[in-house]
């Protein structure tokens, strides 16, 4: 499990989209699972606060993601 400093202004929907690249199929919900203190705090965190950062499962990644091969 990887983890995270929070710094000023940060946010968890921040956070999951900065270390996830997005904040689909609950990795906010996950980070919070892992972290249960950071739902009595506001919304924007306090800095300096270290978090725990679930490994993503295949489960969790979308499969409904379309690739282009051609423009």
């Amino acid at each position: 499990m990887a983890q995270y400093q929070t710094k000023a202004g940060d946010t968890v929907d921040y956070i999951a989209y900065k270390y996830y690249g997005h904040t689909k199929n609950k990795v906010v919900e996950n980070i919070f699972n892992a972290n249960p203190r950071l739902s009595a705090m506001s919304p924007i965190l306090p800095e300096g606060i270290l978090i725990e950062l679930p490994e993503q499962t295949s489960t969790q990644i979308s499969t409904n993601t379309r690739i282009k091969l051609w423009d």
